[in-house]
């Protein structure tokens, strides 16, 4: 039996975002491990903080494939310094050394421009953090009521600036309780909310997207939600869940063909 005392301090936000990024002592993690293993709430987010983590991961995986910009090889910097002779030459190369990280950093972005995974992470990020403000919220999820199919598909379709379809879901058991207008990164997306006999809810996410890549359906895994996100016709959408990930996937699909994809 062990004589370690447990940590008595509570544990601290930062705290969580160094465990979910590995940069805990180890017996301060082992302390904040405990504290997760009793606390289901605390380590639902800290899956879903990590999901996002390794979503970001992803998406940017190909910025640590770029060659370092020329003005910033050891060369250069080597030139660069013992040419600032005075110490005034010394701030103007502190200050080109800025320039050089900034247009550096900035010229990759803008060479490569938005990325296929970028698109698709950004789609599956915001679709999962949607379904998790609002999904399961009894009193302020439905914005937009279903009271006619034809009005809601015009509503949609003017504020996305695109012409989208209302899936039927009805035959898989799934009956559209409503929706609602998002404003994310790039503009405005939407979100309709859909629940079965035994209340349980999936998001069908649709967002326009800036560029016209193509993107099959890929599967999402974003902690305590699940789901499937394509891009067809420069519109991103993406399928979210809680539940069943099989039975999930047949929902993608129909959502898929129902909006004639």
């Amino acid at each position: 039996m062990s004589d370690r005392i447990p940590d008595p301090r509570p544990v601290q936000e930062e705290e969580l975002h160094a465990f979910v990024d590995d940069r805990l002592d180890p017996e301060r993690r082992e302390a904040v491990a405990r504290r997760l293993a009793v606390d289901p709430a605390l380590q639902r987010r800290v899956d879903d903080w990590r999901a996002q983590r390794d979503i970001l991961r992803d998406a940017l995986a190909f910025r640590h494939r770029e060659p370092i910009p020329p003005a910033l090889s050891l060369s250069s910097l080597a030139e660069a310094r013992l040419a600032a002779g005075s110490r005034g030459n010394q701030w103007r190369l502190a200050a080109s050394i800025v320039l050089a990280l900034a247009v550096g950093g900035a010229g990759g972005w803008l060479a490569h421009g938005p990325q296929n995974p970028t698109e698709i992470a950004r789609l599956s990020m915001e679709a999962a953090s949607a379904y998790r403000t609002f999904a399961n919220d009894s009193a302020h999820a439905i914005e937009l009521r279903p009271d006619s199919a034809i009005e809601l598909t015009g509503l949609i379709t003017q504020k996305l600036g695109r012409s989208v379809a209302i899936p039927d879901l009805t035959a898989l058991g799934y009956h559209l309780l409503g929706g609602r207008m998002l404003a994310v990164m790039y503009g405005p997306a939407a979100m309709l909310i859909y629940e079965d006999a035994q209340h349980n809810r999936i998001t069908v996410y649709i967002q326009p997207m800036r560029r016209g890549d193509e993107m099959p359906m890929r599967s999402v895994d974003a902690g305590t939600v699940d789901g499937y996100a394509w891009i067809n016709r420069q519109i991103g959408y993406s399928v979210m869940s809680e539940g069943d990930r099989a039975r999930l996937h047949s929902i993608a699909n129909r959502v898929r063909d129902s909006v004639g994809l």
